[in-house]
């Protein structure tokens, strides 16, 4: 490529032609030093590729008489990216120099932030990398948990016991074992992890009824509810279970992973969608331990461990909810089930939570109680049919999961115009079932493509496997799917998992594995 200066002709691919003045740049030499020049460009020539400033906004910046170099930065956003002009004020000052007829000394450069020279990214970092990335959580029973046996699990930012080694050698070993424990006799399960907001003021119902996509504002005192919520889109966003403490207070719990999104959202809609309402929301995550006791027994461990309340199938019915004192400090106990079996949730001040463990362990040991972890968690509620994040996984709606008829014709709250589109009212939309094994030794994987029999197996099928367990009081393994077409009870499938090169044959049955009318929940 043949150059020249000053105006005079330049060859560019072989082709002549003078370059404006206003597109030939300066060194950083002395005033004595010829001017350079760059090509001419048809359309757009960058010289700041992060604040997208061209030759062209620096021309304009000249004609309006923004030529002091500070004016000219602010006036085209020139190096204001994250390089700080590294990459752009040179070229971008010789230009105006260029225009000005001066040097780049006489026409100065802008004003220089530290960092000087290039540092790495992995500087920056410095020990925010890996588990320093943020804090990791551990709930107020954590120690207990370590010294006596259990295997921990990271869970998000917590730390949770995956399975205890007391009850067998490995997780496959410990969570059939545990499962045992709660569907004989009573488990303990460690449940601080669940999000939890107070919801206080006159407008705290109005507000419940308007995230919840099942009502709330006829909720008794005393008494709890499951409760669904959408997001704007009308595809399930998160569930939990919502308590009403008093005319104008609520206990709200969400599920682990989404404890900070629910309360973000919270916050973003009463500062946006609905800033009249008069309610205050307030994230009690941290201040409370929650424990869960499950099983046929749970009643007599709570008898023992808290004497002075009346723990009575009278004074606590299902979904029921009671107050009392624990060395002091405030104690609630609801009475909720995840497993299936009759359960209670116990929250306690987390100062208090180890003492409150302790106490139940050892009110529970002439009962059988025995601790378990997420897996057997797990476990126990793909047996009862109960949905979770592999099934909430943000692109299930509440006809796809079953639960469209806890709406029944409510309207009003978020998602309910969405969700009505036509697209999510297909028929031929994945709908969640339960599958069982054909041949009594086989067993199914998770995240196995489903198929008709005689399909070819290719792409995505007709659906998969979201949930897998061995169910002991079964005998069998037992799974979660979502499957699209027209499915009835007794309908076969072949579940393929293609990495595993498995091809295992399933009937599909209902979800719920035990006990659809919850006789155990009400016992």
């Amino acid at each position: 490529m043949a150059a020249s200066f000053s105006g005079r002709p330049v060859a560019y691919c072989g082709k002549t032609k003078p370059v404006p003045a206003a597109l030939q740049f300066q060194s950083a030499e002395p005033a004595t030093a010829a001017f350079r020049t760059v090509p001419p460009a048809r359309g757009k020539a960058f010289v700041d590729f992060q604040m997208d400033v061209t030759t062209g906004d620096i021309a304009l910046a000249h004609r309006e008489g923004y030529q002091s170099v500070e004016h000219l930065k602010r006036y085209t956003t020139l190096g204001m990216g994250t390089d700080q002009g590294k990459t752009s004020n040179f070229p971008a000052l010789s230009a105006m120099a260029a225009l000005r007829g001066a040097t780049i000394p006489e026409t100065g450069t802008t004003t220089f932030r530290p960092p000087y020279v290039p540092v790495a990214i992995g500087a920056l970092a410095g020990r925010a990398v890996g588990h320093h990335f943020k804090p990791t959580r551990r709930t107020p029973m954590h120690d207990w948990h370590i010294a006596n046996g259990a295997d921990m699990l990271e869970v998000g930012l917590w730390m949770r016991p995956y399975f205890y080694r007391g009850a067998g050698r490995d997780v496959n070993e410990a969570y059939v074992a545990e499962m045992r424990f709660v569907r004989e006799a009573a488990g303990l399960m460690d449940i601080s992890t669940l999000g939890k907001i107070d919801v206080q003021g006159p407008d705290a119902a109005t507000l419940l009824d308007r995230i919840y996509a099942n009502g709330f504002a006829k909720l008794p005192v005393g008494r709890a509810r499951y409760g669904v919520m959408l997001r704007d889109d009308g595809i399930v966003f998160d569930d939990g279970t919502t308590t009403r403490l008093g005319e104008h207070r609520f206990f709200m719990t969400t599920s682990t992973a989404k404890a900070a999104e629910v309360m973000s959202r919270l916050e973003f809609l009463l500062d946006t969608a609905w800033p009249d309402l008069r309610v205050a929301v307030t994230s009690v995550t941290d201040e409370w331990a929650a424990m869960s006791v499950a099983g046929p027994r749970g009643r007599e461990v709570l008898a023992a461990a808290f004497p002075a309340l009346d723990v009575s199938n009278e004074a606590l019915p299902h979904m029921g909810f009671i107050e009392g004192e624990f060395d002091g400090r405030a104690l609630r106990i609801i009475r909720l089930s995840y497993s299936g079996e009759r359960a209670y949730e116990v929250y306690v001040g987390a100062s208090a939570g180890e003492a409150a463990w302790r106490r139940l362990i050892e009110a529970g040991q002439p009962f059988g109680l025995e601790p378990y972890g997420v897996e057997a968690l797990g476990a126990l509620r793909v047996e009862k049919g109960h949905v979770a994040g592999p099934e909430i996984d943000g692109r299930t709606t509440l006809d796809d999961l079953g639960l469209g008829r806890m709406v029944g014709k409510r309207s009003g709250f978020v998602g309910d115009v969405l969700r009505r589109r036509h697209a999510l009212a297909e028929q031929n939309r994945q709908r969640l079932v339960g599958l069982t094994c054909v041949e009594a030794d086989a067993r199914l994987s998770g995240g196995a493509i489903l198929f008709r029999p005689g399909e070819v197996p290719k792409g995505h099928g007709r659906g998969r496997i979201t949930s897998v367990t061995y169910s002991p009081t079964l005998g069998a393994y037992v799974g979660l799917a979502l499957l699209a077409g027209d499915v009835a009870m007794g309908d076969k499938v072949v579940a393929v998992h293609m990495m595993k090169g498995e091809a295992v044959r399933a009937s599909v049955v209902s979800p719920v594995f035990l006990e659809p009318q919850g006789e155990r929940l009400h016992g």
